[in-house]
């Protein structure tokens, strides 16, 4: 060989180290650069993505994140499984390259080769700056496909697992909670069935029921119950709203669950149906979208108040009682309070009431719990003891001095009023309510008629 001839190969071998190490690199954005320095396909932020754009031929699935959730669609309002998403992002990512051809060694004919001269299949993804990834031909070695980045233009041998999980099907990438609702941010819950409304209200002071009637409901009920519609599973995604829903069996206003957040006055509601088949339909309004839901799902429209109500007899803070007040045929008494405790009142004296008696008082209201509860029936108040009660007892505030809110004078916090027992039950009224309950007739053994079973030692 010449000399000059290997001085010439030399210096070809020098440019080319130089375009490899030097020029060829700052083709590229510098994190670009840094990503395949790394040994990645290119500079992926998942926390920028704002729209994922996945196109198989002809169809193209689009994902669009909006607020803190992804969205399915451009029009659409159906959820996307947020870690779905977010999981394929990351591994996109993450995705290392096992070979990596430059672009400056791309010919047509190489690209043909590749599969990557007319990609039918992309993955795009806009951010600060967007990134398309086209997929090409599967490679010799199994489990293995060749693409190519527009951050690069370089090709890249790489496995194809996090595309097996890209290109699905759209239903799979559908959010199959059915709500991303939780209790807490609710504050109005109505129930519609044919034989009428249940609606809860919660406000600073808990769960209310207010139809079909007006009483307290059991805040660890109705947690269960609302965590039980929340945390509902879809089984399979049917289709969208449009059309006639009664093809479902879904009928507006009928067998359906209405969520208020907020204040709002547009509500989320969950529609049921069924159809002759026996399979269970759903329609959210909030993702404009059918489901087929598990059946049990019927099993929770039909929940009965009785099931949401509180049974406890009163909800009453004893800080806030000044003076309780109990009366019988045996005459009356009354407990008031002082600044070390309680005393007793009866016939025109004042004496130290006994604490304890008075401590088994507030215990045994507060934690006798209702085993039934009944409409009111006039009629039926003398049978039962009512009309006059047997014995009725009062928890009263007393304000020394008119407010803003109240006169001076006694108030009347809730009143109990009780009937004869039967058996090992009472019937008890509380104040005016509408219903008789019915609760176990030991809990009068802690309200003693007699001055004696109140009076305590001498202070």
């Amino acid at each position: 060989m010449s000399r000059s001839l290997t001085i010439f190969l030399g210096l070809m071998a020098v440019a080319a180290l130089v375009f490899l190490v030097i020029i060829e690199p700052r083709t590229h954005a510098p994190e670009t650069e840094a990503a395949i320095r790394k040994g990645q396909i290119a500079s992926i932020e998942p926390g920028k993505v704002r729209v994922l754009r996945i196109t198989n031929g002809d169809d193209t699935l689009e994902m669009q994140r909006r607020g803190g959730s992804w969205q399915l669609g451009v029009k659409s309002k159906d959820r996307a499984d947020q870690a779905v998403v977010e999981r394929l992002l990351q591994d996109l990512a993450d995705l290392p390259f096992l070979d990596r051809i430059p672009a400056g060694d791309l010919t047509d004919e190489a690209l043909k080769t590749y599969g990557l001269d007319k990609p039918k299949r992309t993955i795009v993804m806009e951010a600060d700056k967007p990134l398309e990834i086209s997929l090409g031909n599967d490679a010799a070695v199994e489990d293995r496909l060749y693409i190519r980045t527009s951050a690069s233009g370089d090709v890249f041998l790489v496995s194809d697992k996090v595309f097996n999980e890209a290109f699905r099907e759209a239903g799979d990438f559908r959010d199959r909670r059915l709500t991303n609702l939780n209790p807490e941010q609710l504050d109005r819950v109505v129930i519609r069935r044919d034989d009428g409304e249940i609606e809860l209200v919660q406000d600073a002071t808990g769960w209310k029921i207010t139809k079909p009637l007006h009483t307290r409901a059991d805040p660890a009920a109705v947690e269960k119950f609302l965590n039980q519609i929340l945390g509902l599973r879809i089984l399979d995604y049917v289709g969208e709203d449009s059309g006639d829903l009664s093809v479902q069996g879904l009928l507006e206003g009928h067998n359906e669950i209405s969520f208020f957040t907020g204040g709002d006055t547009r509500p989320q509601t969950l529609r049921l149906g069924r159809k002759d088949d026996g399979g269970l339909f759903g329609q959210f309004t909030a993702r404009d979208s059918i489901y087929r839901l598990p059946k049990e799902t019927f099993d929770l429209l039909a929940i009965k108040p009785d099931a949401l109500r509180d049974r406890h007899l009163i909800a009453l803070n004893p800080d806030v009682v000044d003076k309780i007040r109990i009366r019988s045929p045996a005459g009356e008494l009354a407990l008031l309070r002082t600044a070390s405790g309680w005393d007793l009142q009866h016939d025109g004296q004042r004496v130290p009431a006994n604490e304890e008696v008075v401590h088994a008082l507030w215990t045994a209201i507060s934690e006798t719990e209702a085993t039934s509860f009944a409409p009111v029936a006039d009629a039926a108040l003398a049978d039962l003891g009512l009309a006059p009660p047997a014995c009725s007892i009062e928890f009263l505030s007393v304000l020394s001095e008119n407010t803003p809110e109240s006169r001076a004078g006694e108030q009347l916090l809730a009143g109990l009023a009780f009937g004869k027992p039967l058996a090992d039950q009472v019937p008890v009224r509380l104040s005016d309510s509408p219903e008789i309950a019915t609760v176990p007739a030991n809990l009068l053994e802690a309200i003693p008629l007699e001055a004696s079973s109140w009076q305590g030692s001498k202070k």
